[in-house]
């Protein structure tokens, strides 16, 4: 692969609303399709967020009792529900042209790769999950269902992403689970699962080292006042 473009960096660790993160995560495809950039971005939520998937029923009655009084948001990309508590997430989009979002796939691979070398490095000993486990995909929440490109400590899942695509350029975004939320004791995080308390603000940095295949300089940026 040729040299990359310069991407635009939205190092955006303070904590909001599960809307505005939404409508973040959209203004980054928008742009991408607009304007031709490649993007990316580290966040966090105000609260604990319940966000569904693209094709989920918002009254579901699949919808836990203890998950009803949670502000709920509706993502752009499919999947099962997750929610957002305990976690560092990521969005990163890429326009059309760019020669990943040929095989949009493929950068799954790629930016799960470079959260397992990350992880590595500050002493949490992960791997992708390999197969596909069909037999629990129909589960509401993401992190208990089962795809081949989750990130994986054991049996369990750490990290799952997903995507929308839309006039060929790419969103991807996807969940870091740090520890256990009380509303979902049955996920554990990396603080449960290893006794690892990751620092944030290193993994972040480290991650953009490991991303150089998408961009050959990460700009820092700011969203436009309002969004």
């Amino acid at each position: 692969m040729s040299a990359a473009p310069k991407g635009k960096l939205y190092f955006d660790l303070a904590p909001v609303s599960g809307v505005a993160n939404m409508a973040r995560d959209e203004w980054l495809l928008e742009r991408a399709i607009a304007a031709n950039e490649i993007s990316l971005r580290f966040y966090r939520w105000a609260e604990p967020t319940l966000s569904l998937g693209y094709f989920q029923e918002k009254k579901s009655k699949e919808l836990p009792q203890r998950f009803e009084h949670l502000p709920q948001v509706r993502r752009l990309s499919g999947g099962g529900a997750i929610l957002h508590d305990q976690e560092i997430t990521y969005a990163i989009a890429i326009p059309a042209a760019h020669p990943i979002a040929m095989t949009p796939v493929k950068l799954y691979g790629l930016v799960h790769r470079a959260v397992i070398s990350v992880l590595s490095e500050q002493g949490v000993t992960a791997c992708m999950r390999g197969e596909e486990q069909k037999e629990i995909n129909n589960r509401f929440l993401c992190f208990l269902r089962g795809d081949c490109h989750d990130i994986v400590i054991g049996d369990h899942k750490i990290l799952g992403s997903a995507q929308r695509r839309r006039k060929g350029a790419v969103l991807q975004h996807g969940s870091l689970v740090l520890r256990q939320s009380r509303y979902a004791p049955e996920i554990p995080g990396i603080s449960e699962l290893c006794g690892v308390h990751l620092d944030e603000d290193i993994f972040c940095n480290r991650l953009l080292c490991h991303l150089s295949e998408l961009a050959e300089e990460w700009i820092s940026s700011r969203f436009p006042d309002g969004l």
